[in-house]
This record gives structure tokens, C-alpha cells and sequence, in this order.
């Protein structure tokens, strides 16, 4: 290719963020397949970090475009949460659907493609300059000057180091392994159950939970059992995250030794933080997911259609500062789930009090089953949006 090259819109990163941003520019016309491009320095399939998760919310945004999850999936009908004796369920036809994500980002990617889009796959960005009217990407392959960019490039984002956002305190921690389980050995894969357990909350530090749920790898079922620490409350001490897990397999009859354990950083959402700046825009977990929970596939794609929206409007006006991406951000119906979460981690995760989080426990089981989630039979997401 040449040594520079103007574009209208260059997305980095091709994971749920980035190529959702990609299919609701395609969705609104066409022809944005020929003023974007998408470049990653990976090349897919390629293995990822990460639970596999997608709820309701992930899966009505892909609804409305006219997709249903076509990779390998395990659906879970049933979330339970514990807290020491405690415990509740909420239920769902399903309640979230478990994937493999090389296998279901490539599919995202190859959705992209199908429309027209373009992804360079293999492509390296080694720097981000801002210039007058446009932002200047310089990779391994050559430079592009990209009226609009888009940080899709996940919680170590290079785009936004090279801007100088540093604000690497909102960040949060979990490690994970993959137990060679099957229905016969553990009953959350029969039973169709997640289970997210909180008791750690108070005698480990922990500010956040340990979790077992059936994950599907290359096409097999397994057990992912894992910690999330969200690190809401930086002045608390931090976890041991290794010994939380491994005190949580020994309950299970299993030794942490025996498995390969992984991690990786959350980046959330900080509600006084940048989301946007002339020309430039973060999405997904560049910009900051749920630290709650940590539920980060559904909300990625919704910055995607929020970044699409936003993106439509500024070629249409000419106006690339965003100074409203991100009132819309906080006010598009996903993403408004994750703000009320991060006030909800940070009340949730200071109490010190066993009997005030017992008392709030009761509380929200009492307010379960007057929703729809106390039915199994309960179908939360909407019907595929038909295509022409």
C-alpha cells in the first residue's frame, strides 16, 4: 500500500467493540465499506482472554442487527448467587449464552466482511499522532490519516497511552483456570447453572467473587472457575487472588496446582473520565466495561452502536469534536446498565458489615421475584431483526 493513506474512519482493534462499530456504520448504508477499515495486530482466529459471557443486552444489540449467534454456545438457564448461607437464582430462557470468543470474534469479523467491510488483519500500530483535522496512525504496514479513529483496542490500549490517558487505577483483576469437567462430574454443566459466589467478600478482601461456570473450548465443554476483583476501592488491601481461588477449588476437590492459571486487567467505566476527543473515539473496553460483574462482550457491542450513531452524525455535520459521545455513551440503554453498576460496585464493595450485605441480600432476592427473572421460562432477548 502507499506510505500514508487518507481514510474516513479507522477503527483499531477487531474484537466485539470494533467490529460492531463496523456493522452499525455498514447497517446504516452500505457504502461506509469503502471509507472505513479495520486493522489488528492479531489474525484471526486467534485466542482470547476471556469467560465468554453474553447476556441478554450483547445479544439484542446483534437482534437488531439482524444476527443470531451462530458459533458454539452453551446456554445457561440459571445464574445463582451465594453469599455465605445465602443465595438466590434468577432465571431465563437463557439468562446468557457461553461462547468460545476466537471462534466468535472471527464469526463477527467474518459478518464485516460479508457487508463489505475491509479488516487488515497482521497490521501493528506502533503510534498515534494527533494533527490538525485528522489523527495520524503510523503501523508496520504504513501510516493512515483517518479523519476519525476508533480505540477498539481492549483494557491496554495503545491508542490510549500514546494520547496520554493514563488513569490505569480504574482497572480491575481475575485470574481463571479450565478444568477437564463433563455433565457426569459437574452439575452446572447438567443443570445448566452459573454460579457466582460473594462470601469472599469480607474474609479475603476480595472486591468482587469467585465464579464456576461451563466454558466451551475448540468445540468442548469444560469448567471455567475463576476470580473477579474489581479493585472498585484502591485505598482497600488488594486480594490474593491465588490463594482465593485455590482455597475455592479445594472445596471442589481440586488442586490449583493441577491447572494452568490465567489473567488479565478489566479497564471500567469511570464516569468522570474521557470517552472522546476531537477526531477520536474509545469503545468497548478502551473506554471501560462493568465492574460489578465484570460483563464486558454485551456492552462492547453496544459502544459500537453508539460509535456508529455518533460517527453518522458527524460526517453528516461536518463536526468532529464528539462533545456529546459521551452523554450518549451514558444514556444508550446497555451502556446506561454499566454507569448504574459502577455506583452500585462502589456502595456494594465498601460495606464492611456481614449482617448490612446479608440484609441487602435478602433484599434483592425479595426483589427478584417480582420481576421476570423468577420464571424459567422467562425469554429476554428480542426477535432477529429481519434483513433485506
Amino acid at each position: 500500500m502507499d506510505n500514508k493513506q487518507q481514510i474516513d474512519v479507522l477503527i483499531v482493534g477487531s474484537g466485539p467493540a470494533g467490529t460492531s462499530t463496523a456493522l452499525h456504520l455498514l447497517d446504516q448504508d452500505p457504502s461506509w465499506a469503502e471509507r472505513m477499515l479495520i486493522v489488528d495486530k492479531a489474525i484471526h482466529p486467534r485466542e482470547k482472554l476471556c469467560g465468554g459471557g453474553i447476556t441478554h443486552l450483547g445479544e439484542n444489540v446483534l437482534a437488531d442487527l439482524g444476527l443470531a449467534i451462530k458459533p458454539s454456545n452453551f446456554a445457561v438457564r440459571e445464574v445463582r448467587l451465594v453469599y455465605d448461607q445465602e443465595q438466590y437464582s434468577f432465571y431465563g430462557d437463557p439468562v446468557f449464552r457461553i461462547v468460545h470468543r476466537a471462534e466468535f470474534d472471527h464469526w463477527l469479523v467474518q459478518e464485516v466482511e460479508k457487508r463489505g467491510g475491509h479488516v487488515a488483519q497482521g497490521v501493528t500500530v506502533t503510534d498515534v499522532i494527533e494533527r490538525d483535522g485528522f489523527v495520524e496512525v503510523i503501523t508496520d504496514q504504513g501510516t493512515y490519516e483517518a479523519k476519525v479513529l476508533v480505540a477498539a483496542d481492549g483494557s491496554r490500549s495503545l491508542v490510549r497511552r500514546k494520547l496520554g490517558w493514563n488513569d490505569g487505577t480504574h482497572v480491575a483483576r481475575l485470574i481463571e483456570v479450565l478444568t477437564p469437567d463433563n455433565k457426569e462430574t459437574a452439575w452446572e454443566m447438567r443443570d445448566e447453572v452459573a454460579v457466582f459466589e460473594f462470601t469472599q467478600l469480607h474474609s479475603d478482601d476480595l472486591q468482587g467473587y469467585y465464579w464456576d461456570f461451563p466454558s466451551i473450548v475448540n468445540g468442548e465443554l469444560q469448567m471455567n472457575r475463576g476470580v473477579f476483583d474489581s479493585r472498585t476501592h484502591t485505598d482497600l488491601p488488594k486480594a490474593n487472588l491465588k490463594k482465593v481461588l485455590g482455597d475455592a477449588l479445594e472445596e471442589r476437590d481440586k488442586n490449583l496446582g493441577d491447572f494452568k492459571i490465567k489473567g488479565h486487567p478489566i479497564r471500567w467505566m469511570d464516569l468522570r473520565g474521557r470517552f472522546s476527543q476531537p477526531h477520536i473515539l474509545l469503545v468497548g473496553d478502551a473506554a471501560g466495561a462493568d465492574p460489578l460483574m465484570g460483563e464486558g462482550i454485551g456492552m462492547a457491542l453496544a459502544y459500537g452502536r453508539v460509535a456508529g450513531k455518533a460517527i453518522k452524525t458527524a460526517f453528516q455535520q461536518r463536526d468532529f469534536r464528539f462533545n456529546t459521545y459521551k452523554r450518549q455513551v451514558m444514556w444508550d440503554p446497555v451502556l446506561l446498565t454499566v454507569w448504574v453498576r459502577v455506583l452500585l460496585a462502589g456502595l456494594s464493595y465498601r460495606v464492611k458489615s456481614p449482617a448490612l450485605v446479608r440484609w441487602g441480600w435478602r433484599f434483592v432476592g425479595w426483589v427478584l421475584r417480582w420481576t421476570p427473572w423468577s420464571r424459567p421460562d422467562y425469554v429476554p432477548v428480542r426477535p432477529i431483526r429481519k434483513t433485506s
